[in-house]
């Protein structure tokens, strides 16, 4: 979804768009969890405009699939994303950080202020609002997704599903440190 910021008005500008599977699991692709979209995401966003600077407020909800982090089988998550950005022209983000490196602050490529920690920079008068949502959506994805809160996953020796029933294995695992002396017990 692209804006042209002089469609915002003083009352603010509300869009409401889908983002499609497709362009959702690209996003998700370097993801360890394995996450894929389920359906589309549908996305509700708010503009208003604060001189240069925009503020961006969107919802939107994603359903995922992805093998469960402990039974390997698929798991279902649903991620609710919330935020709020302030979208800054290049120009003034440029701007301001020379002003604060003149005052003795030592910044580092890549390195900003907590004030700074929510903007985003924008070129131009057309601002593309998809890759925003999905940096939002891959902030707030679980790192460990589970098919179930109580999930026992696989067992380490024999590799059955612990949900589905017990194996009997002897998960017990020695410690190293006395593995001299299990020589003198068998004896």
């Amino acid at each position: 979804m692209r804006v042209n910021i002089d469609e915002i008005k003083d009352s603010g500008l509300e869009r409401a768009w889908e983002i499609p599977t497709a362009r959702l699991d690209e996003a998700l692709r370097g993801d360890r969890a394995g996450y894929l979209a389920v359906r589309p995401a549908r996305v509700e966003a708010r503009l208003e405009r604060l001189g240069k600077r925009v503020r961006l407020q969107a919802v939107t909800s994603i359903e995922l699939t992805s093998p469960c982090g402990r039974c390997l089988l698929p798991a279902r998550t649903t991620v609710p994303v919330d935020f709020q950005l302030s979208l800054v022209p290049v120009e003034e983000a440029a701007q301001s950080e020379g002003g604060s490196r003149e005052d003795g602050e030592e910044h580092s490529e890549g390195s900003f202020t907590p004030h700074q920690v929510d903007e985003e920079t924008y070129k131009g008068k057309v601002i593309d609002l998809d890759p925003l949502v999905e940096e939002q959506v891959l902030l707030a994805l679980p790192a460990y997704p589970v098919c179930q809160e109580g999930c026992k996953g696989l067992c380490p020796v024999c590799g059955q599903n612990q949900n589905e029933k017990a194996c009997g294995c002897d998960r017990h695992v020695p410690d190293p440190r006395w593995a001299g002396l299990e020589k003198f017990r068998q004896s």
